[in-house]
């Protein structure tokens, strides 16, 4: 995957979820630590695949803690109101560049959406062909954790009332 040109990667969190067959059997017993164990497996391509890296969590149902990890990488739980489709529609939107952007989902319309926005889109299934390849050929290097940059916050996008 060329990931050049890529500034931004957004990504439908428990779509993603959903299609890892090694993080799939934790979604029902233990959601918290599902949602850890995909960001650390998404951390060592942060930096290598694009500068900043934000999974989008739908909000609704229990969300246990704040998923407290020290990591680059932010992450959104979508407000009551919304979903995480909508949330990355309006990050995708509200991006400088939408053409750096890019959005892993599943979702066939989700994936419309952002495109016609500008974004590029690809599937869960061939994000994860492409992190467990290079993970294979140890193109990913070691993830060190690094804090959140002080960056827009989910807030930015969604009025408060």
């Amino acid at each position: 995957m060329s990931h050049e040109g890529v500034h931004w990667l957004i990504i439908d969190g428990y779509s993603l979820l959903h299609r890892d067959p090694q993080l799939k059997p934790l979604l029902r017993q233990r959601l918290e630590l599902a949602r850890q164990r995909l960001i650390r497996k998404i951390e060592p391509v942060m930096g290598d695949w694009a500068d900043r890296i934000t999974i989008v969590f739908d909000g609704r149902g229990d969300r246990g803690e704040a998923d407290p990890l020290d990591t680059a990488i932010e992450v959104f739980f979508a407000p009551a109101r919304y979903t995480a489709d909508t949330v990355i529609e309006r990050l995708v939107y509200a991006a400088p560049d939408p053409a750096t952007v890019l959005v892993v989902t599943s979702d066939r319309a989700e994936r419309e959406t952002v495109s016609a926005a500008g974004a590029d889109t690809l599937s869960c299934g061939d994000f994860l062909d492409r992190l467990a390849r290079e993970e294979a050929r140890g193109c990913s290097r070691a993830a060190t954790p690094r804090r959140k940059s002080a960056g827009g916050s989910l807030g930015d996008h969604f009025p408060t009332r």
